[in-house]
């Protein structure tokens, strides 16, 4: 199971609702955007379905190639720039850098 570029779209909300001038001065300085924002994350995770949780768990070990050809795939559908800044290869390592710091704070939510 993985996500596709519905669900993205489906999860626009999500994306759009930083600015994409600031998306891109934080993905171009591989800013921890999961620290900024633990408690909003933590919560927004808690209210999750369980069919929604696992979405997130497949993201989580998704390859960020995978990853970021939907997010291209999807910008081309919407036309959305915050989609076009996190499928640039110079946004990798700062998608990589906050997806584990959610593998961290998941992992640590769950108990385990």
């Amino acid at each position: 199971m993985g996500i596709t570029e519905e669900d993205v779209i489906e999860s626009l909300e999500i994306f759009t609702m930083v600015p994409s001038f600031l998306l891109r001065r934080w993905a171009r300085a591989g800013t921890d955007l999961v620290s900024r924002f633990r408690s909003q994350i933590v919560d927004g995770y808690s209210q999750l379905s369980p069919s929604e949780r696992e979405k997130v768990r497949a993201v989580l070990e998704m390859d960020i190639s995978d990853i970021q050809d939907i997010l291209e795939g999807a910008y081309m559908k919407t036309g959305k720039k915050q989609l076009k800044i996190l499928s640039e290869s110079s946004s990798r390592s700062f998608i990589e850098l906050n997806l584990e710091e959610i593998r961290k704070l998941i992992h640590h939510e769950n108990g385990h």
